[in-house]
């Protein structure tokens, strides 16, 4: 009964959280959005324009090329860093499957259930190397092939170990892995795409995190009305209360525990003691954690059974975060540091859809050659909203991170996060202006960007909310620092008038939505205009 009722309340949390993380990104865009239609004075006075700022070069920077093989080096050392710290952790899971369901513990079946689980991997190198997810998916098709080879393998040679000569049946294993690992994964990886998907990934953590606390307030608190129903003392006063009893007691403790932990989170997010991709991948590992507990407690009845799983499973958990921060820190080790870059994001406001492609295939893989500045709007809060940004908006003072004068600029640029987190990556700065702030706070971070790029996808005589922009990128800085993305719904003659003179036009990049291949290259430009 315990187990059925963890599983029930288990899958309610995931239905909740993909129901009620979209409703507190909806929320916050709108706080944002009111920040931002706000005028608090007179409308900020811009700095004078000091001509335009040459590219950074440098006799030792690497070209475009060569940024191109450094980070495709650094992806292939993030994959090994990942599966390193996912194995230790899913070889205990094995162990205790296999010994639980009475199985041999054989390095065949070991391997069976660990290159299972091991396979979450794939997911979390997609989002820590900033992979498409077309990507991903490939990447995750070729692990699996790997594996199942790899299982293959280890039971041929477990039977030469036993002084047998490997047999063609045991080709078979490679469809009984993948069978095997299809029926395991098809829940924790839709559960984890729920948690992942581009449009709450920001929130949506969180939302799980704290429901999940939650959801084990009902179940505790029946059975503590169970016991203090069974105690002289306390009968009289639980019978009159019913069975209510113990989850009012314990609503409060959970309610507050619930609160701690977001403020730890934001705590230890703002030390970087943790990147949001890293979170991510410890919430999927979490998910799948959590659901081997309940179907192992499901298959397994009995509170021996279900303590001895709950205490294998919660090692496992904390293992991986742990071996995963050194693991990454050694993915660092022994290839050169670039120098650092700084990206600044401009476009028009407005479509949540585009931006989101936008942060997801340039901006996010940008941050593994440095910091991402931007000004925040509706249209990108999934992919620029952190733990502080959570933290503020749950407490009702996000009008505290807005840039209000000009005293309040320049603190802000004095303290951009522009170090790396522990996995290599550095962060998205986002600037939330009133609408009186907004253009000097554009104009600073023009100055102070290595590579701009600019989207520019639905620019025309209906929608020219960013010639304020054009008109800055012209007078402050070098055209070969800018690049442009444009599609079919761009009107390229009103840019170009736009834009001084077409003389200075800096280059344009067509990137069409769902384009890969495009997006590659306008990537590939950006660095070359950074130097």
């Amino acid at each position: 009964m315990v187990s059925g009722e963890l599983l029930y309340r288990f899958l309610n949390v995931m239905l909740l959280t993909a129901l009620v993380a979209p409703l507190v990104l909806w929320r916050y865009r709108r706080a944002v959005l009111a920040g931002m239609q706000t005028k608090v004075g007179a409308t900020m006075p811009l700095a004078p324009p000091l001509g335009a700022r040459p590219r950074a070069a440098q006799a030792s920077a690497p070209d475009g090329a060569a940024k191109l093989a450094w980070e495709a080096r650094i992806r292939r050392r993030i994959f090994v860093a990942v599966v390193a710290a996912l194995l230790p952790a899913a070889l205990l899971l094995a162990a205790h499957y296999v010994v639980l369901n009475g199985l041999p513990l054989t390095p065949a079946h070991l391997s069976l259930f660990a290159g299972t689980a091991t396979l979450m991997a794939v997911p979390m190198v997609g989002v820590l190397a900033a992979l498409p997810f077309a990507r991903t998916v490939v990447l995750g098709v070729a692990t699996l092939c790997g594996f199942a080879a790899v299982s293959v393998a280890l039971s041929m040679l477990q039977r030469l170990a036993l002084g047998k000569a490997p047999t063609l049946d045991q080709l078979l294993n490679f469809g009984n892995f993948v069978g095997f690992a299809a029926t395991t994964l098809v829940l924790p990886l839709a559960l984890a795409a729920a948690i992942g998907a581009r449009r709450v990934r920001g929130v949506a953590p969180f939302v799980f995190a704290g429901l999940l606390v939650f959801a084990a307030a009902p179940l505790l608190g029946l059975h503590l009305t169970q016991a203090l129903g069974a105690m002289p003392l306390s009968a009289g006063w639980v019978l009159a209360g019913g069975i209510h009893v113990g989850a009012a007691i314990l609503a409060l403790p959970v309610g507050l525990l619930a609160w701690w932990r977001l403020k730890a989170l934001a705590r230890a997010y703002d030390a970087k003691r943790f990147s949001d991709a890293q979170l991510l991948a410890h919430s999927w590992w979490l998910v799948f954690v959590t659901l081997y507990t309940v179907e192992q407690a499901t298959t397994h009845p009995g509170s021996a059974a279900l303590l001895q799983t709950a205490a294998v499973a919660t090692v496992a958990y904390v293992l991986f975060p742990f071996l995963l921060s050194h693991t990454l820190a050694w993915a660092q080790r022994g290839v050169p540091a670039l120098p650092r870059r700084t990206l600044l994001v401009l476009r028009i406001f407005g479509d949540s859809t585009r931006t989101g492609a936008l942060f997801e295939q340039i901006a996010s893989r940008w941050l593994r050659f440095g910091p991402v500045t931007t000004i925040a709007a509706p249209d990108a809060a999934a992919q620029t909203i952190d733990p502080g940004d959570l933290l503020r908006f749950a407490t009702g003072r996000i009008a505290a991170g807005f840039v209000t004068s000009r005293d309040d600029l320049v603190q802000r640029l004095a303290t951009l996060d522009l170090e790396r987190d522990r996995d290599g990556r550095y962060r998205i700065n986002e600037f939330c202006c009133r609408d009186d702030t907004w253009q000097a706070t554009v104009v600073a971070l023009i100055a102070r960007a290595d590579a701009i790029v600019m989207d520019l996808r639905s620019f025309s005589a209906e929608r020219r909310g960013a010639e304020f922009e054009l008109q800055q990128l012209a007078a402050r800085t070098s055209p070969d620092r800018v690049v442009f993305v444009v599609d079919t719904s761009t009107d390229r003659a009103l840019l170009a008038r736009s834009f001084a003179t077409e003389a200075t036009l800096p280059p344009i990049m067509e990137v069409r939505r769902g384009s890969t291949r495009q997006a590659d290259a306008a990537f590939a430009a950006l660095l070359g205009a950074a130097g």
